[in-house]
């Protein structure tokens, strides 16, 4: 599960970008907002960026997320450490399976490479104990919202979250053991 703001920005595109990256690892990429903008499409920047990294439509619209979809949910990535302090209060028992989006990209670097996992809920729980190393660089963790900015700031904000889905995909594949290893590492296409 991706979660932004309205839903309709920075988690479609994330959710895009992860369901390509784990293309055909048998895994469900959702997105929902906290407040989101129900039954609105993707922002026109976000249908674009899509259709050119992946040349699809989104064809979706903007989801609230509740508590039983929260947790239903394996792992879930926010775009800001504000917005996964929200998921924490709305759904508690999901503290330890919420990440922001370029804090998980670098905890998974924590991982042995030779570890694999059985699925993706047991990658999550041995990833919650390494978060403070993950952390201790001082880096942020929030993804701006571009939303109603310049081109710059889509771009920007885009950029980030393509380089974490990527990273966070070929990841997961890497230490999923029952996943099939693809002869090219998964992701955008190489154009990109």
């Amino acid at each position: 599960m991706v979660v932004c703001t309205a839903n309709i920005c920075r988690s479609p595109v994330g959710e895009a970008l992860l369901t390509d990256g784990l293309n055909g690892a048998d895994i469900t990429v959702t997105s929902a907002g906290t407040r989101a903008k129900v039954g609105h499409a993707p922002v026109p920047q976000a249908l674009d960026f899509i259709e050119s990294a992946l040349g699809e439509h989104a064809l979706r619209e903007g989801v609230q997320l509740t508590k039983d979809t929260a947790e239903a949910s394996d792992l879930i990535l926010t775009m800001t450490e504000q917005q996964r302090m929200w998921v924490a209060q709305l759904a508690p028992r999901m503290v330890r399976r919420t990440y922001t989006m370029l804090e998980y990209s670098r905890l998974l670097d924590e991982l042995d490479d030779r570890t694999t996992y059985a699925s993706l809920s047991d990658l999550v729980r041995t990833t919650a104990p390494l978060r403070g190393r993950a952390n201790a660089h001082g880096a942020s963790n929030d993804i701006a919202d571009p939303y109603g900015g310049t081109p710059e700031a889509y771009a920007t904000s885009f950029d980030l979250i393509t380089a974490a889905s990527r990273k966070i995909s070929a990841r997961i594949i890497e230490h999923l053991a029952a996943l099939p290893r693809p002869s090219n590492p998964p992701g955008l296409h190489p154009e990109m």
